[in-house]
């Protein structure tokens, strides 16, 4: 997974999170806490976008893509089959989510799937879902990783120039750097 991928998985990580924080609870009310919204919207989303390539991958395979502007139309149908997906579901959980949450439901696995989906190795199915399943399960791991540090930051003192987006940044930094050494020693490379 390079530079670039995961930190666009980190700023989904960052919007999720600040979305989820920002969250206003409804009065009268039994809100869940933070961590479980974002562990399930962290689920939610995870679905969306796995949903998204395998239909993405099967309309590929079956019906191919006609015409000779291939470049422009694979990221479009990936897109659109992530967004078909996230609309299935967010149908599903609609009563569930407040808005807020909602377009993060529609939005985020758009983005993640978009930067995701190895496009260039759509021909070679073993090649594409074992680096699309790796960043999927990356992202997944990071974010409840994430949510479970924040947590666990709520009850310590922490400078009130850090609180917030610098803290949640150094946290998916400090993250981020224990598992490139995991890669270094299973992959034989750092970064």
């Amino acid at each position: 997974m390079t530079l670039p991928l995961r930190l666009t998985c980190f700023s989904v990580i960052l919007v999720l999170q600040l979305v989820v924080n920002q969250t206003p609870a409804k009065a009268g009310k039994k809100e869940t806490t933070p961590f479980l919204k974002q562990i399930q919207l962290t689920c939610l989303i995870v679905i969306a976008a796995l949903g998204g390539a395998s239909l993405f991958w099967l309309y590929y395979h079956l019906v191919g893509i006609n015409g000779s502007n291939e470049v422009v139309m694979r990221p479009f149908l990936v897109g659109l089959m992530s967004f078909l997906i996230s609309g299935v579901i967010l149908m599903f959980t609609k009563k569930k989510i407040g808005t807020t949450l909602q377009s993060c439901l529609v939005i985020l696995p758009l983005i993640l799937n978009l930067a995701l989906v190895p496009v260039d190795q759509i021909d070679r199915s073993s090649d594409f879902w074992y680096t699309y399943l790796l960043s999927l399960l990356f992202f997944l791991v990071v974010s409840m990783f994430s949510a479970g540090i924040l947590e666990r930051l709520k009850i310590a003192p922490i400078p009130r120039l850090l609180q917030g987006v610098p803290i949640q940044f150094t946290v998916l930094m400090l993250i981020f750097l224990s598992l490139s050494f995991f890669k270094g020693v299973f992959f034989g490379e750092l970064f």
